[in-house]
């Protein structure tokens, strides 16, 4: 048992990756930081809402109860957070809504990819290599099911890559957040503790984290994605035996 801030945890970890590929992005980059952003303009919450109420119960996600499509309403079905085929599935519906995707692809355009532009110090245009489709994340209440903690290296991912998490749900009725730790093997976690509307970047290939069991009453709903930064990131490098990967986009600024 160890604990973590206020609040204890059994905190399983996985096992350690093979090299990873590409050059730590600047310091200035790698830092763990907050923003918020206006959350009517690019509404991933409703947009998410809506793509459940239609989607959950075709594939088997779950459904609303009663009439309100609020996130925290959607009850999820348990594999929808522990099943690999089912993420597989979810991502597909994910691709399947050309609204949610084009909500997001402003998003990067508008919001995320300037405010990494102006933290770096280069002449000329800088290519970012985002994350596409963003992974949408549910995680049913009343759970004992964690995600256990890791660092993204694991997963075939780069130095020069930063992680960007958002809940989409009100995190004071789920009490469930992102754990992390603030720089590589410190092993000082404390939780992201934010709201819709709020975005968390930090260097998640290298600095481990994790999310505890959802034990509230509520489906805790998160989006998470990640973005290589230029020359720091290789599009061609893959890690040998892994096989998914996560397919990108370009934004050039």
């Amino acid at each position: 048992m160890r604990c973590c801030h206020s609040q204890p945890f059994q905190i399983l970890e996985g096992g350690s990756g093979t090299s990873f590929k590409g050059s730590a992005a600047p310091e200035r980059l790698l830092r763990e930081e907050v923003f918020s952003f206006d959350s009517s303009r690019y509404d991933l919450r409703g947009l998410a809402a809506r793509l459940l109420a239609e989607a959950g119960p075709m594939v088997g996600f779950g459904c609303f109860v009663g009439s309100s499509l609020a996130l925290e309403r959607f009850r999820a079905e348990e594999r929808t957070f522990s099943s690999f085929a089912y993420e597989k599935a979810w991502r597909r519906c994910v691709l399947g809504c050309p609204a949610f995707l084009a909500c997001y692809d402003r998003f990067l355009e508008e919001v995320i990819c300037p405010r990494l532009r102006e933290r770096l110090e280069e002449a000329g245009p800088v290519t970012f290599y985002c994350q596409h489709p963003p992974t949408v994340r549910l995680q049913p209440g009343r759970s004992r099911r964690s995600r256990m903690l890791h660092a993204d290296e694991r997963y075939g991912h780069q130095a020069g890559e930063i992680n960007f998490w958002m809940p989409l749900t009100d995190y004071s009725l789920t009490r469930t957040t992102l754990w992390i730790e603030s720089s590589p093997g410190e092993g000082d976690f404390h939780p992201v503790e934010v709201q819709p509307g709020d975005v968390a970047m930090f260097h998640g290939t290298l600095v481990r984290h994790f999310v505890p069991p959802n034990r509230s009453e509520h489906t805790r709903v998160s989006m998470d994605f990640r973005i290589g930064v230029g020359r720091h990131f290789d599009p061609d490098w893959r890690m040998l035996g892994l096989q998914h990967y996560h397919p990108r986009r370009t934004v050039v600024l």
